[in-house]
């Protein structure tokens, strides 16, 4: 008979011979297997010596060419836009920086700012949508505009103040119109300081949420833009080519075939390249510019 105590001397017999297989296993391995697994780390900590290389230099360059720009800019615009008529346009959050900027180098090119219209949030705010409508369909009313037939504020107030800013309708409407947005708080610049002008730079900063009203808002004002004739150059900074901002709705909806766009306008490069894009949009080209999503180029073509 069996004996509980074989059972016992059994089972112990049986560890003692897997962990002795399992001893055994790992020393005839240990050489290749270890030999193996220090090639691998060390062609891995190689790769990324040489990406981490690579980042360095690209970012000297990127470094270099900000450098150049920065030195150089106003020269490399100077006489692409001379004596052209130029609208800049602040959304809301834009900063002071870039609006300086853009505003400098334009001048540099020799255009002529009409005005700096900076837009506050209330503008792009849903709770504001009623005093918009009200203010459509008022005394601020231009007897000679025609709004689209639609009760969305969004692109009522958008159409209408596209109609003042690119000239039409009578001498006053602007002033009426702008006064009228002032009034409700979503205008900050002075109405008396704004010109109309058929060609026009909407600055933009970071991204919004998705299926915002605040981004359609946005793009509506842009889109109603170039409905009435403006030559549009949307620009702003790495965050508004991402997810929901002006670059990024630009560049994904069907104004992308009519507006250009720069995705770096917060630095002096992307600045020089937003100059750029107005004088060739100018003559009809028309382009995605920077270093972001959607980008086609890192600048324009300068326009002979």
């Amino acid at each position: 008979m069996i004996s509980f105590r074989y059972h016992i001397v059994s089972v112990v017999a049986i560890f003692l011979a897997l962990a002795l297989g399992i001893v055994v296993g790992t020393t005839a391995l240990n050489g290749p297997v270890t030999h193996d697994l220090r090639n691998q780390v060390n062609s891995l900590k190689d790769d990324r010596s040489h990406l981490s290389a690579q980042i360095t230099a690209l970012q000297g360059q990127v470094d270099t060419a900000g450098q150049f720009a920065t030195t150089f800019g106003a020269q490399l615009v100077a006489g692409t836009l001379p004596n052209k008529q130029v609208l800049v346009i602040s959304l809301p959050g834009t900063p002071t920086g870039m609006q300086d900027g853009i505003t400098s180098s334009l001048t540099s090119a020799g255009a002529k700012i009409t005005g700096k219209l900076d837009l506050a949030a209330a503008f792009t705010d849903p709770s504001q949508a009623d005093s918009i409508i009200s203010l459509a369909t008022g005394a601020a009313h231009p007897l000679s505009v025609s709004l689209p037939t639609t009760s969305d504020a969004r692109i009522v107030g958008a159409a209408l103040l596209a109609f003042v800013l690119t000239g039409h309708g009578e001498a006053t409407d602007l002033k009426t119109v702008l006064s009228g947005f002032s009034g409700l708080h979503m205008i900050t610049s002075d109405p008396a300081g704004i010109e109309p002008a058929t060609t026009v730079v909407v600055l933009g900063s970071g991204s919004l949420p998705k299926n915002s009203y605040a981004g359609e808002a946005q793009t509506d004002l842009v889109s109603q833009l170039v409905n009435k004739g403006a030559k549009v150059v949307v620009a702003g900074d790495a965050g508004s080519a991402q997810g929901n901002g002006v670059v990024a709705m630009i560049r994904d909806g069907a104004a992308k075939s009519t507006v250009s766009t720069v995705d770096n306008a917060d630095t002096a490069f992307g600045q020089v390249s937003t100059t750029l894009a107005v004088a060739g949009i100018l003559g009809s080209q028309i382009g995605q510019y920077g270093q972001a999503k959607g980008a086609q180029a890192l600048f324009p073509t300068p326009v002979k």
